[in-house]
């Protein structure tokens, strides 16, 4: 029995435009740059269904197809150019074409031969803190060399990475390298980093923006300080402020020390403590302590007295003292001073016989008639003197 039979197949041709080094737009861009007369491969790796067709176009509308091979430019099966010994004249912009019945991708390589690759160096610093005000914009440098030029990113706390010429917010990425922060507020505190890179290599600089706060001295002196002649004398003067403020103290002499700084008896310390060794009754007035930096100044003033009293013979001799030939004579001359006095006695041809510190005594061997005659004990101190005098009768 004749008859017939159908059966309808469907046939779905898949295609896939053709993309370059895995790169989904149909035009991308890249920059190489290559030192004279060094190898440099530049890649395009053409994929899509059907297989694409790649070709390379050189200066001067040169074509190229995959594969190529010359003395001294190759094209290979994956699409790869190969120049072999680079001239400064290769600095072109190349394009790499791929495509299919499915469409076209293209690859720019703006290339770029230099006589020698430099890596990126810092014009500044590798790290540095910054201080903000309220309102007040802030620059943030980067200043980077290199060969090639280095191509500067800026990556912000937060992660966001702002390329060169580019705004977002508040910032700004400035073409000499440099971010621009506009009106910051304490948001923008935080590490930001500027990095450097080109073909030879990478630099880093970082950068800590941190709020700024104007001198606080945190200790008061609400009495005045008062010390012995020849005593120790410490003040202290605790400030804190960011940036770290400059502290300077002014002696009741108008001298003005700066921390750190030692001067003969006078040091500041780091802590910015003052210290007077052995103070004397000259170092007594009213010290300040002055803190300041770019945002503001605190100070504090303390007044010193130092105690000292003029000397007081308290045992000395008397008006007039009797005395046999060869019995030894002792004269007394004892003071009380602050500071310590100093206790000479004029015998009685005027001549003068230093003692020293007190208690002294003043003893005459062996005496004659020769020795008789007035003898004069004085204490001094810078303050002041006190004298006693006896007349020595050897009989």
């Amino acid at each position: 029995m004749a008859g017939m039979d159908r059966k309808v197949v469907h046939i779905e041709v898949l295609v896939s435009a053709p993309i370059i080094n895995g790169l989904q737009s149909p035009i991308s861009m890249t920059k190489q740059t290559a030192k004279k007369d060094q190898r440099v491969l530049l890649h395009c790796n053409a994929e899509g269904t059907p297989v694409p067709q790649v070709m390379w176009v050189l200066p001067d509308n040169v074509v190229l197809p995959a594969p190529y091979y010359g003395s001294r430019i190759t094209v290979h099966r994956n699409g790869t150019l190969d120049i072999r010994t680079w001239r400064k004249s290769d600095s072109a912009q190349l394009l790499c074409i791929a495509q299919s019945a499915a469409g076209e991708a293209q690859l720019q390589v703006q290339l770029n031969i230099v006589e020698q690759l430099e890596k990126p160096q810092l014009k500044s610093l590798a790290t540095e803190s910054v201080q903000i005000a309220d309102g007040v914009s802030v620059t943030l440098n980067c200043s980077v060399e290199g060969k090639p030029a280095p191509e500067i990113t800026w990556l912000l706390p937060n992660g966001t990475t702002l390329q060169s010429g580019t705004s977002i917010l508040r910032f700004h990425h400035k073409l000499d390298g440099s971010l621009v922060i506009r009106e910051p507020t304490a948001s923008e505190v935080g590490i930001y980093r500027c990095m450097g890179r080109n073909s030879a290599g990478y630099v880093e600089r970082t950068v800590t923006l941190e709020y700024g706060k104007e001198p606080h001295i945190s200790n008061k002196y609400n009495t005045l300080i008062s010390i012995i002649n020849g005593e120790n004398l410490q003040l202290n003067c605790q400030s804190s402020g960011n940036p770290s403020p400059n502290l300077t103290w002014i002696l009741p002499s108008g001298v003005v020390l700066t921390r750190p700084q030692r001067m003969g008896q006078y040091a500041i310390f780091d802590n910015g403590t003052l210290s007077v060794q052995q103070a004397s009754v000259y170092d007594r007035g009213t010290y300040r302590c002055e803190s300041a930096n770019k945002y503001g100044f605190s100070s504090l003033s303390v007044a010193v007295i130092v105690i000292a009293y003029p000397p007081r013979i308290t045992s000395g001799p008397a008006g007039v003292t009797y005395a046999r030939p060869g019995v030894a004579i002792q004269l007394n001359c004892m003071a009380i001073a602050i500071p310590k006095a100093e206790v000479t006695w004029e015998m009685p041809d005027k001549t003068q016989l230093k003692a020293g510190s007190q208690p002294r005594f003043l003893i005459i061997q062996n005496p004659s008639s020769r020795d008789s005659g007035f003898y004069k004990c004085t204490a001094r101190n810078l303050v002041g003197s006190d004298t006693k005098s006896t007349y020595v009768h050897v009989f």
